[in-house]
């Protein structure tokens, strides 16, 4: 029974199933470091899984040759603005949630912001590198 349909909805069925589970681990972790203030050596192992799963499925769209801004239809300027303020907004969210966790510990507070705006601009980039690489090698295997 290899119907094309049936092959599209399982598809679907699984990719709901890995976005329920990613976004529950996700939940699991935001639960456990805030609501039962455990450290993150308490919660490595679901905090690895869920980083794991986060890298892989971003490195796979990556090599797919997948734009960064999918599903926005973001060109130049907008995908730029968009490559600098996720990370923003994502160090502007670690240093509330570091400022919830501990207080105004503004060192913390920066150490948090800088961490993971570095990180996730780091990650943006090397995401357009790999997209650049596919493309010039499609292109170069449809000349």
């Amino acid at each position: 029974m290899n119907d094309e349909r049936v092959m599209a909805d399982v598809k679907v069925a699984k990719s709901v199933s890995y976005i329920i589970f990613w976004f529950g681990i996700f939940g699991v972790l935001l639960y456990r470091w805030f609501v039962l203030h455990q450290t993150l050596m308490d919660t490595l192992d679901f905090f690895l899984v869920w980083l794991m799963a986060s890298l892989v499925q971003f490195f796979i769209l990556a090599a797919k040759g997948i734009p960064l801004t999918y599903p926005l239809a973001l060109k130049g300027k907008g995908q730029q603005s968009y490559v600098f303020f996720v990370p923003l907004l994502t160090g502007v969210l670690t240093s509330l949630l570091v400022f919830i966790r501990v207080g105004m510990d503004t060192r913390r507070m920066l150490g948090g912001f800088a961490g993971s705006f570095l990180a996730t601009l780091l990650l943006f980039i090397v995401y357009r590198l790999i997209v650049q690489v596919w493309e010039k090698k499609y292109m170069e295997e449809n000349d």
